[in-house]
């Protein structure tokens, strides 16, 4: 998917010589500390505004779309979830939900009800929400686009346990949903994995992927940290 890929914020290069594939039936987690460019990788799968590949390539079911816009890149089937979702004033959740619904045929009071937002229906996105109410939420406008490849950034920062397990549930069932039936999942602390396995652990730090490996590699940070296996 990213073949020795550099990504640029403004004037700073972030992340260089980024190499990593993700296969069908594929769960990757991206751990590392903070600062190290994990959301910065995501953004730039998805074209986020500012976000500039400086030399490589991304590819996406085989295709070239390094220069595509974002918007180009959802209509292929890849979505985003932030980290932190952006507030928009003046438009209620029910709204967002409605008018992806009507691109991708589903039900708003079934995701709604699924991720345990329907008394947050008549809100204004993003306006006065716990985090993880955010989270809920932002993980129900991925199960609205369905996704072919969805894209997760920190679904586990900022939430109670009990929300851990409800995104966790909904994500599982994007994952299983998606044709190639994989997703890449960012994440700091991993509690993620309490609930959904992943296939593939890469560790990101000092702007580049410096391993991969299975599951255990989560074991080897809890007990030693990233810098042990820098």
């Amino acid at each position: 998917m990213l073949d020795r890929v550099s990504i640029a914020v403004g004037e700073k290069i972030v992340l260089r010589d980024i190499d990593l594939r993700i296969d069908k039936n594929e769960v990757l987690f991206l751990l590392g500390p903070n600062g190290a460019g994990k959301s910065t990788l995501l953004r730039a799968l998805i074209g986020y505004p500012g976000h500039l590949i400086v030399s490589g390539k991304i590819y996406f079911e085989g295709e070239d779309v390094t220069e595509l816009p974002m918007e180009a890149r959802v209509a292929k089937g890849l979505a985003f979830a932030h980290q932190i979702p952006p507030k928009l004033l003046g438009v209620r959740v029910k709204q967002l939900l409605e008018a992806l619904c009507r691109k991708n045929i589903c039900d708003v009071y079934e995701i709604a009800n699924e991720i345990g937002v329907l008394h947050l229906l008549d809100r204004e996105f993003g306006k006065g929400f716990s985090g993880g109410e955010l989270k809920r939420i932002e993980v129900a406008t991925l199960m609205a686009q369905k996704p072919k490849l969805p894209l997760i950034d920190e679904p586990d920062s900022g939430v109670d346990v009990d929300s851990i397990e409800v995104i966790a549930r909904a994500i599982k069932k994007l994952i299983d949903l998606s044709p190639y039936r994989s997703a890449i999942l960012v994440t700091h602390s991993a509690l993620i994995s309490r609930y959904i396995e992943p296939t593939k652990v890469c560790i990101l730090m000092s702007g580049t992927i410096k391993v991969c490996d299975g599951k255990d590699l989560i074991d080897e940070v809890f007990r030693h940290g990233f810098r042990e296996l820098a």
